[in-house]
């Protein structure tokens, strides 16, 4: 479920926490991430203090509300987005290091796009790929990301294995796409909204994440907008995991600190017809499509497009 190739400079990725907490880790240190999430680490550690900043006369001034909830000892962590990427990598660094404060800041309602995703049911994964060398064969232009070390540590398997350890029964269908039992993406969604509580993680909706710099002390500054109200929270973290997806604010927060971004190209879009007919045939899936498209802006049609894998589909 993820989105966009960022690279440039070194981000980097908690792999273990010790008994000691977040302060004694082990890191490694990928060179490009294929963005389930991006995740900066400071070079050091200082503890986390709130602040009251004079912004100009059209914004109010703020207090940091993000930094109420976190204790001055506490390092903070905040999560741009609260898609799954966001929440299930909020679950992770928790689960890793219980006394990290972390905090998911997302600007609509969180895991709206699992909600829909699989016509409702939610597609988790897909069990006829579980190796990830062939899997990687179905993405023409993401299989050097899938060939990488993220899912070396995380195959689809182990997404299936996780969902199962927190209550949520799978089922494999002819296709290879995993879905719940229920056939409702509602029973992911409880899942990880109730283990993300169970674990402390706070999640903060209606607000986005605008801008992020590094700053002296080995800390991140961000910028936070309430999406309702003309407020600015400005918030002192030691660790930022960009979770946005495929949207233009997480490149955004990538070339403020430093990334170059590769611009990314559409791999899974919509089409709006206005055929009534076709609205009966909502969740229908083929796993061999020919399309032909045509536009009315255009003199000469577009050539004729040829979808065939076995863990690729067409839906309407």
């Amino acid at each position: 479920m993820s989105d966009g190739v960022v690279a440039g400079k070194r981000p980097k990725t908690i792999s273990r926490f010790e008994e000691q907490g977040p302060r004694n880790m082990s890191l490694t240190f990928p060179r490009v991430l294929h963005a389930p999430g991006l995740l900066y680490r400071s070079l050091t550690c200082t503890n986390h203090t709130g602040y009251l900043l004079f912004l100009p006369r059209t914004r109010r001034f703020c207090a940091i509300t993000i930094s109420s909830v976190s204790k001055s000892s506490e390092e903070l962590m905040v999560v741009v987005g609260g898609g799954a990427a966001g929440i299930y990598g909020a679950i992770r660094a928790k689960t890793l290091a219980p006394n990290l404060k972390v905090v998911v800041v997302e600007k609509g309602k969180a895991l709206s796009k699992v909600k829909i995703s699989g016509g409702g049911r939610c597609n988790v994964t897909n069990g006829n790929c579980v190796d990830n060398m062939i899997l990687a064969e179905h993405y023409p232009r993401g299989h050097k990301e899938l060939r990488g070390s993220f899912f070396k540590m995380h195959s689809p398997m182990d997404t299936m294995t996780w969902f199962s350890d927190h209550g949520v029964e799978l089922k494999t269908e002819d296709d290879g796409r995993v879905f719940p039992v229920s056939n409702s993406s509602s029973s992911v969604i409880d899942c990880l909204l109730s283990e993300a509580k169970s674990r402390g993680v706070i999640l903060l909706t209606g607000k986005v994440v605008t801008s992020a710099s590094s700053i002296a002390r080995g800390k991140f500054t961000v910028r936070v907008e309430k999406q309702t109200a003309d407020i600015v929270e400005y918030v002192e973290a030691e660790y930022l995991l960009i979770a946005s997806g495929s949207s233009r604010q997480g490149y955004s927060l990538a070339a403020q600190l430093g990334h170059t971004i590769v611009e990314p190209v559409p791999s899974l879009f919509t089409f709006k017809i206005s055929d009534v007919q076709l609205a009966e045939l909502s969740g229908v899936t083929f796993t061999k499509v020919k399309a032909k498209l045509k536009l009315d802006t255009m003199q000469k049609n577009v050539p004729q497009l040829t979808q065939a894998s076995s863990c690729g589909y067409f839906y309407l």
